[in-house]
């Protein structure tokens, strides 16, 4: 059995990371507060569902300390301002698409945007978190979301993904620091699933998955030349460099295809530098559509 991380430990780092974070800075005094409490939960492994007010939708978050559960349980509707960024380009009737959907806020909240006309697909190739997806996507009784437990990358086949020290961090890629354990996971390209699908239209592709947002890309290119969606992605530096990838390879790959490159923070401004440290999310918006 799996030994529970105890939240006590090394609360002066995580305080420095919490206060970094965008909810954090929205919220300061009720994000604290949920905090205590979800560190009381954690304790007694007691899960929780939350209400996200602003979309009118519900998250159930297991009681771990590990993993996303704590960040959804704090921040909610500021988990990421990319969350928010989603209500500017979905609409009823448009398609999304969650690439490492985790616990599924991206896909909830997509699903109440693009009404029963839309369609949301989402992606999650970890056995754990894909079992909440699931039970998400039912607790909201959404019927316009199809969900696969598979990672998105250049083409079908099967893989082994490592487990990282939570869920979030489960990677294609070994960090020579993980300790083991993983489990095979099904692949697949986004180009296949929407021709057998029968999608003829792609509005935003969020992806995080941990260092191989190229490899998805890869596997896209049809329905980025063709259906020119926005794309929100991470950009991982030390998660690229295990799969032996650019952390550039996906920005690169877009901007050959015509794409313009934002950061929260800096509008308008070609990001991602040589110099820009640690891991952030990129929001990527064809020139024709800017246009």
């Amino acid at each position: 059995m799996r030994q529970t991380k105890n939240p006590l430990m090394n609360l002066g780092s995580k305080w420095r990371f919490l206060k970094t974070q965008h909810g954090f800075r929205r919220a300061p005094v009720v994000t604290a507060i949920r905090l205590i409490s979800w560190t009381a939960r954690c304790l007694i492994q007691k899960a929780v569902t939350v209400r996200l007010r602003r979309w009118d939708v519900q998250m159930l978050l297991p009681g771990d300390w590990r993993g996303l559960g704590k960040f959804l349980f704090v921040f909610r509707e500021n988990y990421e301002p990319e969350l928010a960024l989603l209500e500017r380009f979905l609409s009823p009737g448009k398609t999304f698409i969650d690439v490492g959907a985790n616990f599924g806020i991206y896909t909830v909240v997509a699903s109440k945007l693009v009404g029963e006309a839309g369609h949301v697909i989402a992606f999650e190739p970890t056995a754990q978190s894909f079992a909440v997806l699931r039970q998400n996507i039912a607790l909201n009784g959404l019927t316009n979301v199809l969900a696969f437990q598979a990672a998105l990358s250049e083409k079908a086949g099967t893989a082994w993904l490592y487990h990282g020290t939570d869920p979030v961090r489960n990677s294609l890629g070994k960090d020579p620091s993980w300790e083991g354990g993983g489990e095979y996971v099904s692949t697949e390209s986004l180009d296949n699933v929407l021709q057998r699908e029968a999608l003829e239209r792609v509005d935003v592709i969020k992806m995080d998955v941990e260092g191989a947002e190229e490899l998805v890309l890869r596997g896209a290119t049809r329905a980025l030349t063709s259906m020119l969606p926005v794309v929100i992605y991470e950009v991982n530096p030390e998660s690229s460099s295990r799969l032996g990838l650019s952390m550039h390879g996906g920005t690169k790959l877009l901007e050959r295809l015509g794409y313009e490159f934002f950061v929260d923070g800096q509008p308008g401004t070609s990001c991602p530098a040589e110099s820009s440290p640690g891991y952030f999310n990129v929001l990527a918006i064809p020139r024709e559509l800017r246009r």
